[in-house]
């Protein structure tokens, strides 16, 4: 592990990737053999975990982890290693899209949106297996359009309703991440606070630079931060997917969103406060590298 990282760890700063499970790392940050790609998939997790401090868990947004799969997280880990969660999408989508995986339910209204009951059995009670390194949940939170809920203020109060009956559910720190960017307003944000919830920074196609999304927050004061970096803003998913895979080097380097990402990590440090930066390879094409160019801003002394 680079000792900058292992020194932010002091702070309660983690630095981490969107999942781990990138043959284009191979001779990056994946240096021993593994006899065939799913020995890799099944066997990388360890090798990671000794490169970074943190990692986003996003397969969780589409199925359910099973108690095996936590149980391997949890073994082949150091103890002070982070896993950041996404929750299910079945509470945080409205209206499931007309994609063939979603067979029947294609398209229809999703009824255990924002409803916490339904998250309790199947997935808030089966992180405890990790205990503290469960660092975080991330309800992700799609782009509202037409046809679903209509205003901020009205996903503000379910929201409100929402968060209250979670936080006595579960230990494990929450941040919301949504992606209307009109909705990033006061009303929003002192939920939140009320609540102890943190706010996702997230650097997407359509929403403002992480950095104006940290402003807006200042007046808060929330408890801690959540980073990720996903896209360049104006990009579309598939064409980073197609422009930069295998995710082996950089393709660009977003310089403002980095700076921005290194004040928001001094300002953490400063207040001693958590922070978790995730670095997705569709943001400039390496995640790994992406990271270093955040350390390196950071000057810290190795």
């Amino acid at each position: 592990m680079d000792s900058r990282i292992e020194k932010l760890k002091q702070f309660g700063i983690y630095l981490g990737t969107s999942s781990w499970k990138y043959p284009g790392w191979k001779g990056l940050i994946y240096h021993e053999q593994y006899k065939s790609e799913k020995a890799f998939k099944e066997d990388s997790l360890k090798e990671y975990s000794h490169a970074f401090s943190a990692v986003g868990v996003d397969h969780t947004y589409y199925a359910f982890p099973s108690q095996q799969q936590l149980t391997t997280y949890q073994k082949e880990t150091p103890p002070d290693f982070k896993f950041i969660f996404k929750a299910p999408e079945q509470a945080t989508v409205y209206r499931y899209p007309r994609l063939p995986r979603y067979g029947k339910v294609a398209g229809t209204a999703n009824e255990h949106f924002l409803d916490p009951y339904f998250l309790e059995d199947s997935f808030l009670n089966p992180l405890k297996t990790l205990e503290k390194k469960a660092g975080a949940i991330v309800f992700e939170f799609s782009k509202f359009r037409t046809g679903m809920i209509e205003s901020g203020s009205e996903f503000v109060r379910r929201l409100a309703t929402f968060l209250s009956a979670v936080r006595k559910k579960t230990d494990i720190p929450l941040a919301i991440e949504i992606r209307n960017k009109n909705w990033l307003v006061g009303d929003y944000f002192k939920v939140l606070k009320d609540n102890e919830v943190a706010h996702v920074f997230n650097s997407w196609t359509e929403m403002p630079e992480v950095g104006e999304q940290w402003n807006l927050t200042l007046p808060f004061d929330l408890p801690f931060s959540i980073v990720r970096l996903l896209l360049k803003p104006g990009t579309a998913y598939q064409t980073a997917v197609d422009t930069f895979s295998p995710y082996d080097k950089l393709h660009l380097e977003l310089t403002q969103t980095r700076q921005a990402t290194a004040n928001l990590i001094r300002a953490s440090m400063k207040k001693t406060k958590l922070a978790y930066v995730l670095v997705n390879n569709r943001f400039e094409g390496c995640a790994p590298k992406t990271i270093e160019g955040i350390l390196d801003l950071l000057e810290i002394k190795e």
